[in-house]
């Protein structure tokens, strides 16, 4: 068989949007002698149950060990326990929907259904599933001898407020499935990149050229509202520059739990209610608080779709629905006062709109949130975009518009494509890297973004009893001097302009301490905190720590070292240096001594 040749400088980029609720996946060939021009390609031919095909932007983010096999996305049957939610056991942050799936998924391990796995070992079982299918499209797009030919840039979203120690288990669950050099030799790069920021490419993109385009002046801003199946995340960008159009965060980014599916847990509620918790639970088998989210019994499994099919998805405000009640309900011939005629049961428009309001509500708080610090930050809002699958519901638009629109003259504006949105912007990340790499005179897209936490390192200084507690006194082994102990030293401040052409955003001044037999080899805890302000000690309930920096030191030369004496008059050696920070999508480190890079970093993070 004769390889087919690859035009020169062509290459593959992937992106790829795994989600708390549904994952998508996108692509494009990209070539030294094009523009941005070439069309990005979305993986619509997804699997679903009783082998037929879907053919949706995205995929169920849900995975099922059964007897026959795994079964993932929508192969799995509504009755069948499953694991979903995931993502978020990448970082196990205590939230309410969260922690009841993660619980649930244990008492089904201990009863026998769900062998119990670990998070990341589960996301690398869906995720591999995902890639092999991802192959078949490949495969038939370009021909399976072609695109293995190419060099693949792979892109990656990862939430903007998730914790560095997520991130990195992120990237350990797509190399374990197998998005690594082994099964893909010609991966050449792995890039991350926040959820928003990929939206914030996809909108520029897609508006360049327009009158909204147009309308943008330096200064002028815009805030991305990702509303997805789990979360809904936000976060607002300042035009940098036009011609073409940069941008920079404006804001720290914000988010909560309040996305579509919490649409159906109110409709659960709305329907306790209005049959009474009696009736209730002869159809569900639980009070609605009580309903396991792993698996719904399978009369109300259907019920459930039938809401989002016939109820929710079509929703603008007015619209009523009737829905078909199961066995023994549906042998109810007529209860006005419950609204039900000959076993359907009848959702008003006020009840719908009830129905609605929670995750509304939570979306409103965080866009007043957004809009007051953009204010704060001296940034003229001009748009709101409105991205992710919540996005296009009809009624959920109109609402949020309506509020937006009350607040000022902002508009409101839901680009197309607007539930894949974010995987397209990966592969648009992947495209614009390239083009950089391709092109010198090219500009960054992000020209700056703002630091999320605080990042620091433990130190001892010179104890000063106007500044120290007693109880954090401590004498030093080595040079036996008075010092103080559960400080810490921030390096980086959270809100910090980051700009996305520097190398350096933080430098970490270290001093490593060695009797004469030791390795040379130091070790340093690298700590953060979400809080506004700093905290000054490390042992405060907000500060965490982030990872332990393994740092190699063997490399630098002997004379860099000071030589010492303890007070029993031991010698060791004393070296300074400094382990700089560059706070990306995802944290990288490099280390330096007397302004040259020596040694290496090794991050191992909890």
């Amino acid at each position: 068989m004769v390889t087919p040749s690859k035009p020169k400088g062509n290459r593959l980029v992937i992106g790829i949007d795994y989600g708390t609720t549904f994952t998508g996946v996108s692509y494009c060939e990209l070539s030294a002698n094009s523009g941005m021009e070439q069309r990005i390609q979305i993986v619509h031919n997804w699997p679903s149950a009783n082998d037929k095909t879907g053919t949706k932007e995205k995929v169920p983010s849900e995975i099922a060990y059964t007897p026959e096999g795994i079964k993932w996305g929508a192969q799995i049957p509504v009755h069948t326990k499953r694991h979903m939610w995931t993502k978020l056991d990448l970082d196990p942050t205590p939230t309410s929907e969260s922690d009841r799936i993660r619980m649930e998924q244990l008492e089904a391990a201990i009863g026998g259904p769900i062998v119990l796995r670990k998070p990341l070992d589960i996301v690398a079982d869906f995720l591999a599933q995902v890639k092999a299918h991802l192959i078949k499209n490949l495969d038939n797009q370009y021909g399976p001898n072609l695109w293995k030919s190419l060099p693949i840039t792979l892109v990656l979203t990862v939430p903007a407020v998730w914790s560095d120690a997520a991130k990195d288990r992120t990237l350990q669950a797509f190399s374990q499935a197998g998005f690594n050099k082994v099964d893909l030799p010609n991966l050449e790069s792995t890039i991350t990149t926040t959820e928003p920021e990929a939206a914030a490419l996809y909108t520029i993109n897609s508006i360049r050229g327009s009158v909204r385009n147009e309308q943008l002046k330096k200064g002028d801003g815009f805030v991305i509202c990702d509303m997805g199946g789990g979360t809904v995340d936000l976060i607002a960008y300042r035009v940098s520059s036009i011609n073409p159009t940069t941008i920079e965060e404006a804001t720290v980014g914000t988010g909560d739990q309040c996305g579509g599916s919490f649409v159906e847990r109110g409709f659960l509620t709305w329907l306790e209610k209005k049959l009474g918790v009696d009736d209730f639970v002869k159809i569900a088998g639980n009070k609605a608080q009580d309903l396991p989210r792993i698996a719904l019994p399978a009369k109300m499994g259907k019920l459930i779709q039938k809401f989002t099919q016939d109820a929710k998805s079509g929703f603008s405000g007015t619209e009523e629905a009737w829905l078909g009640l199961p066995h023994p309900l549906g042998q109810i011939e007529e209860d006005e006062q419950r609204g039900i005629s000959e076993g359907e049961i009848h959702l008003t428009s006020d009840d719908m709109i009830e129905i609605f309001e929670m995750p509304l509500e939570k979306t409103r708080k965080l866009l007043s949130e957004q809009i007051k610090q953009a204010e704060m930050n001296d940034t003229k809002l001009k748009y709101i975009f409105m991205v992710g699958g919540f996005a296009e519901s009809t009624y959920v638009f109109e609402k949020l518009k309506q509020f937006i629109q009350s607040q000022g003259k902002i508009q409101v504006v839901r680009p197309d494509y607007a539930w894949s949105a974010i995987v397209r912007g990966a592969t648009t990340k992947g495209l614009e890297e390239c083009q950089l790499q391709l092109h010198k005179d090219a500009r960054q897209p992000i020209q700056a973004r703002k630091c999320r936490r605080h990042y620091g390192t433990p130190c001892r200084p010179h104890f000063d009893k106007r500044k120290h507690r007693e109880e954090d006194a401590h004498f030093s082994q080595y040079t036996g001097k008075k010092v103080a102990k559960n400080q810490v030293k921030w390096s980086v401040s959270k809100g910090q302009h980051l700009s996305t052409t520097a190398t350096v955003h933080g430098i970490v001044e270290l001093s490593a301490r060695f009797w004469l037999h030791q390795d040379k080899k130091a070790t340093a805890r690298l700590l953060a905190s979400d809080s506004d302000s700093a905290p000054k000690g490390s042992r405060e309930n907000d500060v965490y720590e982030v990872a332990t920096l393994k740092v190699d030191l063997s490399s630098v030369p002997a004379q860099n070292f000071h030589k010492k004496r303890s007070p029993s008059g031991i010698l060791y050696m004393e070296l300074d240096y400094q382990v700089v920070l560059s706070v990306g999508s995802i944290l990288e480190y490099s280390v330096k001594v007397d302004n040259k890079t020596y040694g290496s970093v090794t991050a191992t993070y909890g």
